[in-house]
């Protein structure tokens, strides 16, 4: 994509978003910024913040999920839209990364596999991209729908 198709992008999906908070009735200001080429990352700062996290951010993946549907072309086109809340994204990616490794450790011991709980896709590949390098360790995704959980095996 072109510098101002991504900027035309960036408006119409800064728009789109305070139009679902506006009409949510929530207290959150919206910003959409492009740190990487072909990357936007939509950020809320307000008093309602601690709503988007609620439930391990239910509602910030919802909003997401609206937004990449409403601009499939740009996605299928390899723009990626991520959404995030007072850091919470980074947050959550190191969390999961130290309960990956962990698991791995407990699988490498044991030789017992470990099942994860239910997670959502991004979670889910949070855990299966910080275990592919390690040796004597496998993945599989398990489950079907919102019961979809990552398995952690031995290699």
């Amino acid at each position: 994509m072109t510098t101002e198709n991504i900027d035309e992008l960036k408006n119409s999906l800064e728009g789109f978003v305070r139009d679902l908070i506006d009409k949510s009735s929530l207290d959150l200001k919206v910003e959409v910024t492009e740190p990487e080429p072909s990357y936007l990352e939509v950020s809320f700062l307000g008093f309602d913040l601690p709503l988007l996290l609620a439930h391990n951010a239910e509602l910030l993946d919802a909003l997401q999920y609206i937004a990449r549907r409403a601009f499939s072309e740009a996605v299928a086109a390899g723009v990626q839209i991520d959404f995030d809340a007072g850091g919470y994204r980074n947050a959550r990616r190191q969390e999961l990364e130290l309960m990956a490794v962990k698991a791995a450790e407990r699988v490498k011991v044991s030789r017992v596999p470990f099942v994860f709980d239910p997670m959502n896709a991004q979670d889910r590949r949070i855990i299966h991209t910080a275990l592919v390098d390690i040796e004597g360790i496998r993945t599989e995704s398990e489950g079907e729908g919102q019961m979809r959980r990552v398995k952690v095996l031995p290699g």
